[in-house]
């Protein structure tokens, strides 16, 4: 049987599809590298013909249709008193000498932003107008969940979005803490298989935070919920659950990461990895004068950034100096993300503002040198380039560990002698075919999936929809009490059953002694 021709040209309105959602985005942190990827969110959302409000530090230049952002860069601002605190937590971080004082800073600098973030007159007139309403929330989840409690308030399902690898703090909002034998705090710099003193530490890394989280902030995270979100919910005429339920609450959690690039963990039904949705289906046009840079040269181009993390005015002169001398011997072509003018060799070309991804995209770049951050190794690898990586604080450490174990980069560490160490490490990567080799594998591995990143965002985000919160997909981990989990309730069993055992025992042959003299006496008198 033919079909008919004019079939093909309804077929796309016959197939069932979900109407338009209306959705609320929140990537509020103040840093660029996650205002990318909550605009990559909001991206895939528009083109899938939904409406976006996007709560934002990073508002877009150009207004588009659907989409309504909310500027709330100030409030990423931090006080005076906070604001030197950081500089001291960054300047111990570039010099290797973090420690605990430093993660309960972290802690804490979450917690009174998330704080002035929900106290904010603008964001409270959002949440508490009765004429707002929404599908679904994304929400960013960045070492705290006081903001679950927005998803009640608008009696919709919540989506997680983890930045990062995924990590223990971040899996057991919607499962269960990992087995710290083989998985890692996401700032730590070992990856598993672990040693002895790996898991060892491995072990206190995630007791710290967890204990430092339960003792000092819960508390006062528990005390914001509630002052902030019943009264607003009773302003809108709903009512919130207790902040221990809405922080277990989520419907899925989006992970920004991939196997391929990280650690391949065992993860519940509802956590979904979808690393590379920020990276542009197609490059944007390089600016003429870099397009003709890299187009002439002929011996490939070397890309050197380390983000907004260590910029070359925070670099000694010295040190910029001597990178500039191993530069200057080689045959490539450096463009270094530089936000300064001086003297350089004619093969260096500074660029105070780069286009990473069209960089990385052009067919001469041979090598970037990065200090290891979740986006730029997965451009990197995206792209299928090798990496030089230097890795300055939080989880570029571990990224930069993953990437030296699958094969396709060099670490390095941060210090005044930088250069030396460079050398030798350019010289390895650009005349060892094996980094570029593997790095093209691994691109290979990273592209090969069912569907694009960006679209398996937009089809989860709606499947939680659709499926009205995918209570199908939560694990039930959840609802498993950690003694249980643990199995000290049937430890208690028998231990109580060995007491008892024992005790019956000791009673039966107290009884068998006591019988028996009197046996023996009434021999005698016979």
């Amino acid at each position: 049987m033919q079909i008919d021709p004019r079939i093909w040209v309804l077929l796309p309105f016959l197939v069932s599809t979900i109407d338009a959602l209306r959705i609320l985005v929140l990537f509020p942190v103040n840093a660029k590298s996650h205002s990318i990827l909550g605009q990559g969110v909001v991206t895939h959302l528009l083109k899938a013909g939904h409406e976006v409000v996007h709560i934002t530090s990073y508002p877009r230049v150009k207004k588009e249709a659907n989409l309504t952002e909310i500027d709330v860069g100030y409030i990423g601002q931090p006080p005076k008193h906070l604001a030197e605190k950081m500089d001291q937590f960054k300047i111990k971080n570039l010099v290797g000498k973090g420690n605990i004082a430093d993660s309960t800073f972290f802690l804490q600098f979450l917690y009174d932003y998330n704080k002035r973030f929900l106290e904010d007159e603008k964001i409270v007139k959002l949440l508490s107008d009765p004429k707002e309403h929404y599908d679904v929330v994304v929400l960013e989840w960045f070492f705290s969940e006081l903001v679950a409690g927005i998803a009640p308030l608008f009696q919709c399902p919540l989506v997680w979005v983890a930045t990062t690898e995924a990590h223990a703090h971040v899996l057991r909002v919607i499962d269960e803490i990992p087995n710290p034998a083989y998985s890692v705090d996401l700032f730590s710099t070992s990856r598993p298989p672990l040693s002895f003193t790996e898991r060892v530490t491995s072990l206190w890394g995630i007791v710290k935070k967890m204990v430092l989280g339960s003792l000092m902030f819960e508390p006062d995270q528990r005390d914001i919920y509630n002052n902030v979100f019943p009264p607003i919910a009773a302003k809108r005429g709903v009512t919130v659950p207790p902040y221990d339920e809405a922080i277990y609450n989520a419907s899925l959690l989006l992970i920004n990461s991939h196997p391929s690039i990280g650690t391949p963990f065992r993860l519940p039904q509802n956590a979904k990895y979808i690393a590379g949705y920020h990276v542009d289906s197609q490059p944007q046009p390089l600016p003429k004068e870099l397009q003709k840079l890299m187009d002439e040269s002929k011996q490939g181009v070397i890309y050197f950034s380390m983000g907004s993390n260590l910029k070359s005015v925070e670099m000694s002169d010295e040190m910029k100096k001597s990178l500039l001398d191993v530069f200057s011997k080689l045959k490539e072509t450096v463009i270094w993300k530089f936000e300064e003018d001086m003297e350089k060799p004619l093969n260096v070309h500074f660029v105070k503002w780069a286009p990473q991804q069209s960089i990385l995209a052009h067919p001469n770049c041979k090598l970037f040198i990065t200090h290891g951050g979740q986006l730029s190794t997965t451009e990197a690898i995206h792209y299928g380039i090798p990496v030089i990586g230097v890795p300055v604080l939080g989880d570029q450490h571990i990224n930069m560990k993953s990437v030296v174990e699958k094969g396709f980069g060099v670490k390095l560490d941060l210090a005044e002698d930088l250069a030396d160490n460079l050398k030798g490490a350019l010289y390895e990567v650009l005349h060892n075919p094996s980094y570029k080799i593997k790095a093209k594998e691994i691109s290979q591995i990273f592209h090969d999936r069912t569907m694009a990143p960006g679209d398996e965002l937009v089809f989860w985000i709606e499947h939680v929809v659709k499926t009205q919160g995918a209570l199908h997909l939560r694990s039930p981990a959840l609802h498993v009490p950690l003694y249980q989990k643990l199995f000290l309730d049937l430890l208690a069993c028998i231990v109580i059953a060995l007491v008892t055992l024992y005790y019956l025992l000791c009673f039966l042959l107290k009884k068998i002694r006591s019988k028996k003299p009197v046996k023996e006496s009434k021999k005698k008198v016979k």
